[in-house]
């Protein structure tokens, strides 16, 4: 199983594919930014006659593993090291925003290409107003020092993304976003629906998702400067639009029912439980924050505010039952009234908690025999100028 963040090299490798079969060959790939060479092993045989790597940092791995062609050390700021037009396809995979300069990293990449080479590239991403006061944000921790090398110093929004292409000679053939949600080692993430719904997701709001992706073609020197362009495509964007809010609002509805029917269900397990507890005129004190909300209402109820509330009332009512979750008890235990408490009934997995009824004055399993073990109990019993003794034998 993949993490969904895979599907960064996953689509460039499909990518690569495709003007493969565009182009009748296979293609001359310049990886910028290559570091252990993940996208060679998603992109399909055949599709690539030569890999090359950049990056500022050479890993082994490259070249052991990945095998890439050659791998060159090189400063993204700077001229790379590759002459110009020579490959069909330049990558810049999650590399830019840690980049100075990305209108001059993208100038050399567009230098690179040849006419009719494209460019494919993905970043983290966000709207582009948030975008600005981010990167503002980040190059303010910059100043100060406070970034390591290579981490993010810049946010690039789709509008960002399209702005670096159509200055450098690139035409944007799409910008889309990957995914909208990310749930790492989940089993959600090897399910095709969960897939495919994210994509669904980054294809209609780019700039929602979670990371940005996108392509441009390399045109010659002239077309960069012409104003022609191919009449737009009927745009059913609003269509889409609505249809995904109208299914966000119904997961959202089934959400929030599921989660009223798991409320309800406890709840009335909780009152089920109390009832086969009541003798006549039996006290119940809650000192369980859930609980307490939900059988307020009943006249045999007394709802305390944390636990040292509980002991009090206790004082009032001696006999009285105790709710308390489990996770207290050791607190209990620890208070003058844990000697005379006994394990009256449990209640495991009760709104998230494991709930314990605790009373006084009847016989049954004493709390502090429930609670702690006999080596516990014992070290307990020992008085303090003896306990030195243990540790001497060692």
């Amino acid at each position: 199983m993949f993490s969904i963040r895979m599907l960064r090299y996953w689509w460039v490798g499909q990518a690569i594919a495709e003007e493969s079969r565009r182009q009748g060959r296979p293609l001359r790939v310049l990886d910028v930014g290559c570091e252990r060479g993940w996208l060679k092993f998603f992109t399909p045989e055949g599709a690539v006659e030569r890999w090359v790597g950049l990056d500022w940092d050479v890993r082994r791995e490259c070249l052991e593993n990945a095998r890439y062609d050659e791998v060159i050390r090189a400063n993204f700021d700077e001229v790379f090291p590759v002459e110009s037009g020579c490959m069909d396809v330049v990558v810049n995979n999650h590399v830019m925003e840690h980049l100075p300069r990305p209108g001059s990293t993208m100038a050399e990449i567009s230098r690179v290409l040849r006419v009719g080479g494209i460019f494919l590239g993905g970043s983290p991403t966000m709207p582009h107003w948030l975008a600005s006061l981010r990167e503002s944000w980040l190059r303010r921790k910059l100043r100060l020092g406070q970034v390591v090398p290579g981490g993010h110093i810049n946010c690039l929004s789709p509008k960002r993304w399209r702005n670096l292409m159509t200055d450098t000679g690139l035409e944007p053939e799409f910008v889309t976003g990957s995914h909208g949600v990310r749930f790492t080692g989940s089993w959600l993430e090897s399910q095709r629906w969960w897939i495919r719904l994210n994509q669904f997701w980054g294809g209609l709001f780019p700039s929602l998702g979670s990371e940005c992706y996108v392509c441009g073609r390399r045109s010659a020197f002239w077309a960069a400067h012409t104003k022609l362009k191919k009449q737009p495509d009927a745009h059913w964007r609003p269509v889409w639009a609505g249809f995904a809010a109208t299914v966000a609002v119904m997961i959202a509805f089934s959400t929030w029912s599921t989660w009223q029917s798991w409320i309800q269900q406890d709840t009335q397990q909780l009152h089920s439980w109390i009832e086969t507890h009541q003798e006549g005129q039996d006290q119940f004190i809650i000192s369980h924050d859930d609980s307490g909300s939900r059988l307020s209402h009943r006249h045999d109820v007394r709802a305390a505010d944390g636990l040292n509330e509980a002991l009090i009332l206790l004082k009032q009512h001696p006999h009285a039952h105790i709710l308390v979750s489990e996770r207290d008890l050791g607190t209990l235990c620890q208070s003058d009234a844990g000697h005379d408490l006994v394990i009256d009934s449990r209640l495991p997995r009760v709104f998230r908690d494991d709930l314990i009824l605790v009373r006084s004055g009847i016989p049954g399993t004493s709390l502090r025999n429930y609670w702690f073990t006999e080596s516990q109990l014992d070290a307990q019993a020992v008085p303090k100028s003896s306990a030195p003794a243990v540790y001497r034998e060692g």
